[in-house]
């Protein structure tokens, strides 16, 4: 079962490209759908399934897709957030499919995150981007493995929160996203991830499908916990920052003790103390691994923004924790709620202690880094 106690944060701040709305963090069940603006267990879909034609794509210096604006007659506009981990798939060959040949207008299916921002169009992170759809019923479907057993000689599936039992046998077709290797079906453990093709569902509870075709796909996929709904940690904050900057020139070094010239960040945390936007505690460490807090968060988007003062503001004021808002982060707190950024969690409150989830950063920073 797939339990998620989700925080509706709206210091998620998420806008479109175009219009700068504030934007909340919610639940899509399904598609579009808005939960209330409070703390519930929520049990989570593997994904939410959205059909639609490209009607722009965003790229970055590196000519790597980054968003997809969509539209769809069903499911109306939408924004694709695309990460290095989201899975490109060939449903009518049952192969990958290069990202580089994606065309305006095309049409596609786009498994992405339950979670989804209150924004006008809203957007969500992509999972795995499907293409040249066959006309039958029979095309790739993404899910999360949560129970995998074999029984009378075929092996079952549990997914959908337990209201999908996919079967599979010997006569159902195996690859392996993006390498060229075998597996079988008893390789695949609670936890992974998968694309099944199936036709027909039986009408039954649980629901019954029968795969043609599995495609496993890689452990770092994109909606594993630790990257959609874990605390997101600073180093990997400041590699999402020089991401989207994309990936600026260094021109200084840097002396923290526990960041080795050799760490995949090294160059992420150069840029940042170099940009002034990013420091140390003064004991010389970074702390790569230290979770990163609400008011770390606003406070180096502050910096990156210039560090704007607002004299005399009160916005704050009806926050019942604004108490607790560390004095170097007052001022860019001050900021992010004059431009709509952030709101009330729950009960007034703004939980500047709280940490920060990969979503909610990968939402923010599409907007004040692209402004």
């Amino acid at each position: 079962m797939n339990k998620l106690a989700v925080l509706l944060l709206s210091s998620t701040l998420l806008c479109t490209m175009a219009f700068p709305v504030m934007a909340e963090e919610t639940t899509t069940i399904p598609v579009s759908s808005i939960s209330e603006n409070n703390e519930k267990d929520i049990d989570l879909p593997d994904s939410v399934l959205y059909y639609g034609k490209v009607k722009k794509m965003i790229q970055n210096e590196s000519d790597s897709i980054i968003q997809l604006e969509m539209m769809s007659d069903r499911y109306g506009e939408y924004i694709m957030n695309i990460t290095e981990q989201t899975v490109w798939v060939d449903s009518g060959n049952h192969t990958v499919s290069d990202s580089a040949t994606l065309q305006e207008g095309e049409g596609i299916y786009v498994f992405h995150s339950a979670v989804e921002t209150r924004s006008l169009p809203p957007q969500s992170t992509a999972f795995a981007v499907v293409r040249n759809i066959p006309m039958d019923s029979r095309c790739a479907m993404y899910h999360e493995v949560e129970d995998i057993f074999m029984e009378n000689g075929q092996w079952t599936i549990t997914t959908n929160n337990g209201k999908l039992l996919i079967h599979a046998d010997s006569k159902t077709g195996l690859s392996l996203y993006n390498e060229d290797a075998t597996f079988t079906l008893n390789d695949i453990q609670k936890g992974d991830y998968i694309l099944a093709w199936y036709a027909n569902v039986a009408e039954s509870d649980p629901a019954q499908v029968y795969a043609s075709h599995i495609m496993y796909l890689p452990k770092e996929s994109p909606q594993n916990e630790t990257k959609a709904y874990n605390a997101l940690t600073r180093a990997e904050f400041v590699s999402m920052m020089y991401e989207k900057a994309g990936r600026s020139d260094v021109h200084s070094a840097i002396a923290y003790t526990d960041v080795s010239d050799h760490a995949k960040y090294y160059d992420a945390v150069c840029w940042a103390s170099g940009e002034g936007i990013m420091s140390g505690y003064g004991n010389g460490t970074f702390a790569p691994d230290a979770f990163l807090s609400q008011e770390q968060m606003i406070t180096i988007l502050w910096r990156y923004a210039g560090s704007p003062m607002l004299m005399d503001y009160s916005g704050l004021s009806q926050f019942h924790d604004v108490d607790e808002i560390s004095f170097f982060a007052q001022p860019a707190f001050a900021w992010a709620h004059q431009k709509g950024y952030i709101t009330a969690v729950e009960n007034d409150t703004l939980a500047p202690q709280g940490n920060v989830s990969y979503e909610q950063a990968a939402a923010i920073l599409n907007i004040v880094m692209t402004e």
